[in-house]
């Protein structure tokens, strides 16, 4: 597969004659809000969560119909058909080094940023189930429509990937690992920074104005618009994009200088693209 290339998947539920015998391995954002609904639909039945911390194991296990709890990876199942490790990017590693060896089970991780072949010493049958989406624990996120990207070591793992994707969403994807890296940096830029930009937003708001986010939701919803109908490049609009640095210093002297020095460097960077 080329740098920067995936090819989306026909549509279509595979079917799986009995439920897969899973260890999940994780407990969070990613995993509370995916195997719960991959065991709904009947693809996996969970034997196992394993979390270094048992209450965060036990919250997810609860969801789930017989699901016991583990805290370490040394210790779970060695039999089982599906490894699904949903961890922290950097955790992936350690996981492996520590976990047994199962060369018959399907190892999969759920990570945008992590190679799956990071797996090869636990199977060789190893690969990536990535949805491209925000999750947060206690809310639930539409799954359905999002782009789920998958990758597997051999057919089994790839075939694996595939069940588990298309139960998670209708639009599923085969990408390589340098792919989502590129996708997941991007994802990060669209996604986390600009949730922390509407972070400082509503604490300037609340500080400043005695105002919360709301007067800023036609604002936000039109700004969406415009980036989804064309290229966020041309709709750039303010102080920054019309070289206004006047108004740019006076908004600077309102903020804290940990929001000034944000300010100052997003205002720089559109002035250079646009000069």
């Amino acid at each position: 597969m080329g740098a920067c290339a995936y090819r989306p998947m026909e549509r279509g539920v595979s079917q799986v004659s009995k439920p897969l015998r899973t260890v999940v391995i994780g407990s969070g954002n990613v995993a509370s809000a995916i195997v719960p609904v991959l065991e709904s639909a009947g693809i996996i039945s969970v034997r196992t969560v394993c979390s270094p911390t048992a209450d965060h194991a036990r919250q997810l296990a609860d969801l789930l119909h017989e699901a016991s709890v583990e805290t370490s990876v040394s210790d779970i199942p060695r039999d089982a058909d599906l490894y699904l490790v949903s961890v922290i990017d950097d955790a992936v590693p350690l996981i492996v080094k520590n976990a047994p060896r199962t060369p018959e089970g399907v190892w999969l991780h759920t990570s945008g940023g992590v190679d799956a072949s990071v797996m090869a010493e636990v199977t060789p049958n190893y690969g990536v189930v990535y949805p491209l989406q925000t999750f947060s624990k206690g809310r639930v996120a539409e799954l359905d429509g999002i782009p789920v990207f998958v990758e597997g070591s051999t057919p089994k793992a790839l075939q694996t990937a595939e069940m588990l994707g298309r139960a998670i969403s209708s639009d599923l994807r085969v990408a390589d690992g340098d792919t989502r890296r590129k996708l997941h940096a991007a994802a990060v830029f669209a996604c986390n920074f600009t949730n922390y930009m509407y972070t400082i937003a509503a604490d300037i708001l609340r500080r400043e104005a005695d105002a919360d986010l709301s007067v800023l939701r036609p604002l936000l919803e039109e700004t969406l618009r415009k980036a989804l109908d064309m290229y966020p490049g041309d709709a750039q609009t303010g102080p920054a994009r019309r070289g206004d640095t006047a108004l740019i210093n006076r908004h600077m002297a309102l903020l804290k200088p940990d929001e000034a020095a944000i300010y100052k460097i997003l205002s720089d960077s559109i002035m250079k693209r646009y000069e």
